[in-house]
């Protein structure tokens, strides 16, 4: 995976840098190069994810939430625990029952396209009656993101169990069941395949009771066929999107042509 593959932290400015803006969707914008990366075989950038994460986000409801790419990389870059839990107040992790944050490996945040490998950890607070834990899938043999999920983990784990010094030391970093990617560049859609997989099972009703996980989704729902597949389902869904906002627009220029008349 070479360096420079997977985009962490694109400023608005960089997004547009003269690219055609083909879509914008919630705070999300992406642009034709974008879709060049979807048809593939290329690294997933933070905003193809961002994109998929708000998607998927739609209709879960409070006790699931998706972070796009920045957040987590951003706690993971704060300085100390105050500024982590200012940054991290308005997103109520403790009252979650699900938070499923993408994680990349970028070592150097003045570097907005650095990064090799993306992996997913997610604050689980559905499974175990003792308290949380965080869970893990990294595609890649060996899980190489572990240590950067950790240090995520560790910034996170305060916020988890405030008040209670005792206990943040028992929310544990375990290792979910993670199909292995067969080439070096799909990490990216590997995370987005295990969140819509992670989704499906929370809104199947599988979430809302204590006991069982999600793990035998992933292993039913993500493997090399099924990820394979959901670049052009992607696309397809962009270019769907696309279209209804085109038709949206057009129909409100016709209906104020007609107040005008």
């Amino acid at each position: 995976m070479g360096t420079g593959s997977c985009s962490t932290s694109t400023s608005a400015g960089e997004r547009k840098n003269g690219e055609d803006r083909v879509l914008s969707h919630g705070d999300v914008v992406l642009i034709r190069s974008d879709l060049a990366v979807l048809r593939g075989p290329r690294f997933i950038n933070d905003r193809i994810i961002a994109f998929y994460f708000a998607h998927l986000s739609a209709d879960l409801g409070d006790d699931l939430l998706l972070l796009p790419p920045s957040i987590p990389y951003l706690l993971s870059n704060l300085p100390d625990p105050a500024s982590v839990a200012a940054v991290a107040e308005p997103l109520r992790l403790a009252s979650r029952r699900l938070v499923l944050l993408p994680v990349n490996d970028n070592a150097d945040a003045s570097v907005p396209e650095g990064g090799s490998h993306w992996t997913l950890l997610v604050i689980d607070n559905t499974t175990n009656p003792s308290g949380p834990r965080f869970v893990h899938h990294d595609s890649l043999r060996g899980a190489p993101n572990l240590p950067v999920a950790c240090r995520l983990a560790d910034a996170l784990r305060p916020l988890l169990l405030q008040g209670d010094s005792r206990r943040r030391a028992t929310v544990p970093v375990v290792e979910g069941p993670t199909p292995r990617q067969n080439n070096s560049y799909d990490c990216g859609v590997y995370v987005m395949a295990i969140a819509r997989a992670i989704c499906g099972w929370w809104k199947n009703g599988h979430g809302h009771h204590r006991g069982g996980d999600w793990f035998e989704a992933v292993r039913r729902e993500v493997f090399a066929g099924s990820v394979k597949a959901m670049r052009a389902e992607l696309l397809q869904l962009i270019t769907t999107l696309i279209e209804e906002k085109a038709k949206a627009s057009s129909t409100s220029e016709v209906n104020k042509t007609s107040n005008t008349d």
